[in-house]
This record gives structure tokens, C-alpha cells and sequence, in this order.
């Protein structure tokens, strides 16, 4: 079991596993967006991650299932 916080407030960046193009990132760019507390996205096309700011306790189950919903998984950023 990971010790990792699941919630965060600030910065979170994810890996986007299987996003080969940047219509891809942008579609989980704007899924992301739907996420309560979530006050901005920004995608880095070239490495394939996401990164999240959150004015409020996000969880990234909650990010997880919005790259879920674009037709993606998240691998962990190391």
C-alpha cells in the first residue's frame, strides 16, 4: 500500500499512458477541467503529462477517472 496522499492542493503532475498526439492530450486536458477544484491544466505534448492545479483539496482519483473518461490511464511520474 503507497503512503503517497491521494489529495493535494497546489501543483500535481500525472503521465498520460497511450496519448500519442496532442488532440489526445488536449481531450483529457478538457476532461480534466471538469474536475471540482480544479483551477487550471496545463499539457506538456512533448512528454505526454498533465499537470494540475487545484485551489482546493482535489483527489486524484478524481483526476484519474477524468483521464479514464477521455480514453486514457495515468502512470506514475517518477
Amino acid at each position: 500500500m503507497s503512503s503517497t496522499p491521494r489529495s493535494f492542493v497546489g501543483a500535481a503532475t500525472v503521465r498520460v499512458a497511450g496519448a500519442v498526439c496532442g488532440h489526445c492530450l488536449d481531450a483529457v486536458q478538457a476532461s480534466v477541467r471538469q474536475v471540482p477544484g480544479v483551477r487550471s491544466v496545463t499539457v506538456d505534448h512533448v512528454v505526454g503529462t498533465v499537470t494540475v492545479v487545484a485551489d482546493q483539496p482535489v483527489d486524484l482519483t478524481d483526476i484519474d477517472a477524468a483521464v479514464s473518461h477521455a480514453g486514457h490511464s495515468t502512470v506514475p511520474v517518477r
